[in-house]
């Protein structure tokens, strides 16, 4: 496991001695001022309607066609509304049938403040593509709205680690898009990336409970980070196995990295009846809530001062669940 520069290194020997992770002191007012900067922020509305324009007014969204190019060109101009200046697309091809097909990889860089910068980064993921029959409102429109939406709030968010925000392309053909760019990520940047949270179908509300997958069913900085948070600012997030999604590729580079999605999944999983009318905004503002303040107690600027003030995190526990899909 990597570890981040908010655990210093007493506190580094209690999470080896112990499967405590941390989470604000349990004081309302405590917890309102660590994770406030971030989740007051957070608009629901705003990612209701990305997941609205991704799935109604773009519609299907398979690799390689029309409805991904449109997608791509609206990723790009809503990370740019967003005062981004590095916005990256990562073209790739994959064989499918015998016909290569194009796709793409949308990236937006959030950059650490000049003299607060520990090297590190931080990857947020979604996959911006549907199955080539459905208009895909939570698999994955709602993951790539609370994308939307975590980069808005974070683009003048004070921070002293880079944070990449990335919609891959080609899930649905298998995971075509974040294995193109975990290949093409060096050594050194595998190395610097502490943590890669990724969210799929994180709105239905024809779905069970949230809990964040690992593919190799064990604990990681991520799951830390995502129960505590989860204590926070909603409630305790278990922890389960799973692969099949876009953090796969980053575990094999050896980075810590979980998939944040609700299970049982709901009886419209991959067909035409994804839409719109089975989104629920609560889940997706828990979702983006979630993972912005685990994000944001790795990435904020104050670390490690804020570790010893009264909103120091202290110990909670976490437990493994069994998958059920």
């Amino acid at each position: 496991m990597k570890h981040l520069k908010l655990f210093g290194f007493f506190t580094l020997i209690l999470m080896m001695m112990s499967s405590s992770v941390y989470a604000a002191p349990v004081n309302n007012q405590s917890e309102q001022a660590f994770d406030n900067k971030i989740v007051k922020r957070i608009k629901v509305d705003n990612i209701y309607n990305h997941v609205y324009h991704l799935s109604e007014v773009i519609g299907p969204r398979g690799a390689g066609t029309e409805g991904e190019q449109k997608t791509v060109d609206y990723l790009v101009d809503q990370f740019e509304s967003f005062g981004y200046e590095e916005v990256n697309i990562q073209e790739f091809t994959f064989t499918r049938s015998g016909e290569e097909i194009t796709a793409y990889n949308v990236e937006a860089v959030k950059a650490p403040m000049t003299n607060h910068d520990t090297g590190q980064q931080i990857i947020v993921g979604s996959h911006h593509d549907s199955v080539p029959w459905g208009k895909g409102a939570n698999d994955d429109a709602s993951g790539t709205g609370a994308l939307l939406e975590l980069a808005r709030v974070f683009a003048n968010t004070p921070t002293d680690t880079t944070i990449k925000f990335v919609a891959f392309g080609a899930e649905e053909y298998g995971l075509w898009g974040s294995r193109k760019y975990a290949e093409a990520m060096s050594q050194e940047e595998a190395d610097s990336t502490v943590a890669m949270f990724q969210m799929d179908m994180v709105g239905s509300a024809d779905a069970g409970d949230l809990v964040m997958f690992t593919a190799n069913g064990e604990k990681n900085t991520v799951t830390d980070l995502g129960a505590a948070a989860g204590s926070r600012v909603s409630e305790l997030v278990p922890y389960s196995e799973l692969g099949r999604s876009d953090h796969v590729p980053f575990h094999n580079l050896g980075i810590p990295a979980a998939l944040f999605i609700h299970t049982p999944l709901e009886p419209w999983y991959h067909t035409e009846e994804d839409t719109i009318e089975h989104i629920s905004k609560e889940k997706l503002k828990d979702v983006a809530d979630i993972v912005g303040a685990g994000v944001f107690q790795v990435a904020r600027k104050d670390t490690p001062a804020l570790e010893r003030s009264a909103v120091a995190p202290v110990p909670v526990d976490y437990y493994y669940e069994e998958p059920e899909l």
